[in-house]
């Protein structure tokens, strides 16, 4: 058995070291694996190819082309060269960031890309094309190695690449039933990469009436919310400036236009080629941010009453941080910033439904229409999610026309607002004429009562001069036949006063008397008269110091006790008038007692507004019924030839306190003193 087997090497080993044998076994192991290639090749082509033979292709007709595309990733692969080629994953249309393929498992958002797709379709059917979608970020469209067009400019760095997003119809060839569909894609601004959304395989007419029906509604989206916003902008900054909930409404309408607008059409990238993309897209994510912050801001303004403050600020600086982290993150951070604007605006609207329900429990009908528009939005925002759901291409044009209704129905609101208050300024106004008639009437009426008044200045001061004229009169005139008189009646005295009897003697004595009376009596009407003209200079002195010089001028011969204050204070007033209303009571007090041993009693006190002074006597008193006759021109309660009193000295007192402010008042009780007591405000 051994040597069998050593047999059998050996002879093996011979026929191996045969080079002819060796190299006819060569080629044929070549020849067998090409031929398995080969096959494996056609094999997978014949995989490649989705077959659409069985479809039926009509007018409206639209085949969504999602699934089945072979990946290339990190390759950028022109028609004609993928035999060479392995694909790295056949994948549907989704963000290519979720692929997950052998080199790097789930690829990054930057990068760039292959996609290509086989169908095979019926000869018999209508024209067809083939709706792209915008493509997240630049692309490049090659259909059966034809080159069709390039979205912006597709490269492998950042620096190569010029981003574009534009939606294309392509016609395909009528005579051909088998399509290779190449197209390259470069993505280095965007959380998202490639192509996100199905390629549409339809009609020719079908296509194009949905992105005709797509343009129709972006115009009246569009185009009615850009009017809407610059009407109320212009009506805001030219003749409405005092309701803020316009400027916001404003700014919102005219931030949802442009974002639309840019998000569609990107004018500003049509207009500046060279602009740098991410820059635009930065200007579309603020227009947002910035109409989340209008609608807050409009949102408080209508209901601040209702309104908790920290509301507000919560979420206008939520807002405010969402537009700075957008100005300074890099890309593709700041397009993921997309999730916490949709869930502060959630948050908004849940709160702004409660205010509403509070507003209009309020009896707020202003609540009601935004109530209104609120349910209608969100039933439209249902529509809408219904549309993309269910591809009815009409669907569009009626969501966004019920989007423009709905920021009617809120215009309805700023001018139903607008109307209130112009109604408010209308009555303030007709206020304002009826007040101004009234102002009138009540003008002419003070101009007459000037006139009045000014020919009462005028008797006024006619009736002072002749009041001085008086007082000259009575202080000359009159006053010197007394003194005449008074003298005759010395002279009388003098010349016959050995011949006088007591009886003669008597009379004169009380002629003279009387004179002097009358004497004292001119006195004291002209410091009456001059009371009210005196002037009111108020200066700081010492009480007892002025109480010294009125009893130095009447307690001539020291007979009488007369106590000053114990307190010594320093009064701020009219000097003049105190004196005058000290030297009258202690004078009265002096006039009418009927005690040998007269006493007089001075006392102050300072309170927290004036000064409260009194004068008290142990003189007869008078009678309770008398208290306020006393205070009368020429009142005596007792006619006695023996004293010299006027009965003006209390009337002068009284007027003088008066003229002050102040009030006088007595206490007494006959036969047990008088004590007057007087108050002077500061």
């Amino acid at each position: 058995m051994r040597v069998q087997l050593q047999a059998i090497i050996s002879l093996t080993n011979n026929w191996l070291l045969n080079k002819q044998r060796l190299k006819w076994m060569c080629c044929f192991i070549v020849i067998a694996l090409s031929i398995h290639h080969s096959f494996g090749q056609e094999q997978l082509k014949e995989d490649d190819i989705i077959n659409l033979q069985n479809a039926i292709i009509t007018e409206t007709t639209e085949i969504p082309l999602d699934s089945g595309w072979s990946f290339y990733w990190k390759q950028l692969i022109a028609p004609g060269h993928f035999k060479e080629e392995i694909p790295h994953k056949v994948v549907t249309l989704d963000n290519w960031t979720k692929f997950n393929i052998p080199e790097t498992e789930n690829p990054p958002s930057f990068g760039y890309a292959t996609y290509r797709l086989n169908i095979s379709i019926p000869k018999e059917r209508a024209h067809i094309s083939l709706y792209i979608p915008r493509i997240y970020a630049t692309s490049k469209i090659w259909v059966n190695g034809t080159f069709i067009s390039e979205t912006g400019h597709v490269g492998i760095t950042k620096a190569e690449t010029l981003h574009r997003r534009f939606s294309q119809i392509i016609p395909l060839n009528t005579d051909e039933i088998e399509f290779e569909i190449v197209i390259q894609v470069a993505n280095f601004y965007h959380s998202k990469g490639g192509i996100i959304g199905p390629i549409l395989l339809g009609s020719s007419q079908k296509l194009h009436n949905t992105k005709s029906k797509q343009i129709i509604a972006d115009m009246i989206f569009i185009g009615c919310l850009g009017f809407i916003g610059f009407f109320f902008l212009v009506f805001f900054l030219l003749y409405w400036n005092k309701d803020k909930a316009v400027l916001y409404f404003a700014v919102l309408c005219i931030s949802l236009s442009y974002m639309a607008l840019s998000d569609r059409y990107a004018p500003l990238a049509v207009i500046f080629e060279s602009t740098s993309w991410i820059l635009l897209t930065k200007i579309e994510y603020l227009s947002l941010f910035l109409s989340g912050i209008a609608a807050t801001l409009f949102f408080q303004n209508i209901f601040f009453d209702f309104i908790h403050k920290a509301y507000s600020k919560i979420a206008n600086y939520g807002f405010y941080v969402l537009a700075l982290l957008v100005i300074f993150m890099p890309a593709p951070y700041f397009t993921k910033l997309l999730l916490p604007f949709l869930i502060l605006m959630l948050l908004n609207l849940l709160y702004m439904t409660f205010i509403l329900v509070k507003a209009i429990f309020g009896k707020r009908h202003d609540s009601i229409l935004l109530l209104v528009s609120m349910v209608l939005g969100l039933i439209i925002f249902y529509i809408h999610i219904f549309f993309f759901l269910g591809g009815n291409s009409n669907a569009i044009v009626y969501v966004n026309f019920g989007y423009i209704v709905v920021f009617l129905i809120l215009s309805t609101l700023l001018m139903t607002r607008f109307s209130n208050s112009f109604k408010e300024l209308e009555q303030s106004r007709k206020l304002a004429l009826q007040q101004q008639n009234e102002l009138f009437l009540k003008t002419n009426q003070l101009s007459n009562a000037n006139l009045v008044l000014n020919e009462n200045l005028r008797v006024l001061k006619n009736n002072n001069t002749e009041l001085d004229n008086f007082n000259h009169i009575v202080s000359h005139d009159l006053k010197s036949p007394l003194v005449g008189v008074h003298s005759l009646v010395s002279f009388i005295e003098e010349d016959l006063k050995t011949t006088l009897n007591e009886n003669t003697k008597s009379h004169l004595k009380l002629l003279k008397n009387r004179v002097s009376k009358m004497n004292s009596l001119i006195d004291g009407l002209l410091i009456y008269s001059k009371i009210a003209k005196g002037k009111k200079d108020k200066k700081l002195f010492s009480l007892n110091k002025l109480l010294s010089d009125v009893i130095s001028g009447i307690n001539v011969l020291d007979q009488n006790t007369i106590n000053l204050p114990n307190q010594n204070l320093e009064i701020y007033a009219n000097k003049i008038e105190l004196y005058h209303v000290f030297q009258n009571l202690i004078s009265n007090a002096i006039t009418h007692n009927d005690k040998d041993h007269i006493i007089i009693n001075i006392s102050v006190s300072k309170l927290p507004t004036e000064y409260v002074f009194s004068v008290s006597d142990n003189g007869p008193g008078i009678d309770e019924k008398y208290h306020t006759k006393i205070f009368e021109m020429f009142s005596q309660l007792k006619v006695n030839d023996a004293n010299q009193s006027s009965g003006i000295g209390l009337a002068i007192v009284n007027k003088i306190v008066s003229e002050n402010k102040g009030a006088i008042s007595v206490e007494s009780e006959k036969n047990l003193g008088l004590k007057i007591s007087f108050s002077w405000p500061f």
